[in-house]
């Protein structure tokens, strides 16, 4: 619509208060390349769902009775594959999904649009997934405890996997820090709540997979190229971490000193 890419001030509302810092990450700049300007960041904004909420309500807003609206036309769509993301499994889910249309041209089956054997909410979940002529041994895990027991058993039986997806939060996404919180004999079912409502929205879905969604062919095609262009890998993708092991001090350690929540530096902060 040639509006002044300086002129956009793009906010993420997120499950997850890792955002935060993710926006700040040095590579989170391709807006700035493309359009050769330094100060520009991809994203400029990163707020919570429940900092949202909060919002809201500090806005006295009738949330509940607002009148519907639409989302703009660019990227105001979404796949089924893109709404269960959120879910533990969901990535694998909606991989599959593409997977097996990328390889057998031909459309998704009913076993891997209701992918059962991943869904759920136990620690760890794996199948075996028939694509073409190949048969791929995939794992879903939430929850970083979790993925330690699952990676040590994995090392003892030298179990082979094609894919594995791991969320480090309780339920995936629908279960980052930043979510609403609830008392402790409630958390596992609002979880599950959460998780459900989600794999109703993507029944209501005609579009299943991501790349059968109009308006990415189009964003594809029109300005990436192809799927796995080198624009697309450039803008797309994020190789590498920010080593921040020095923040545990010596040897990899948690110290009073450098531990934030340490009850030497609460006091700190206190003062």
């Amino acid at each position: 619509n040639n509006i002044d890419p300086n002129k956009i001030v793009s906010v993420c509302v997120t499950p997850c208060t890792a955002k935060k810092a993710e926006i700040r990450r040095p590579e989170m700049n391709s807006s700035a390349g493309y359009w050769n300007e330094e100060e520009m960041r991809d994203s400029d904004y990163s707020i919570t769902v429940r900092e949202l909420a909060r919002w809201i309500r500090e806005a006295e807003l009738d949330f509940a009775n607002l009148e519907d609206g639409k989302f703009d036309p660019l990227m105001g769509e979404a796949s089924g594959g893109g709404i269960i993301f959120a879910n533990t499994g969901g990535v694998m889910e909606s991989a599959m999904r593409s997977a097996y249309k990328f390889v057998t041209k031909d459309e998704v089956p009913a076993n891997l649009i209701s992918f059962d054997a991943i869904r759920g909410f136990e620690n760890s979940r794996e199948a075996d997934v028939q694509i073409g002529d190949k048969v791929l041994h995939v794992a879903a895990i939430h929850g970083t405890g979790n993925f330690r027991k699952f990676y040590e058993h994995m090392k003892e039986t030298g179990t082979h996997y094609d894919f594995i997806e791991v969320m480090a939060c309780p339920g995936g996404c629908i279960g980052g820090g930043g979510m609403p919180r609830h008392k402790l004999p409630q958390v596992k079912a609002a979880k599950e709540s959460r998780i459900a409502s989600l794999y109703e929205r993507d029944k209501l879905k005609p579009i299943k997979a991501p790349q059968d969604n109009p308006e990415i062919q189009v964003l594809y095609n029109e300005f990436y190229d192809a799927p796995l262009s080198e624009k697309a890998h450039h803008m797309l993708h994020t190789e590498g971490f920010i080593d921040r092991s020095s923040d545990l001090g010596p040897n990899g350690a948690c110290t009073p000193e450098t531990c934030p929540t340490s009850v030497a530096n609460l006091k700190k902060a206190q003062q």
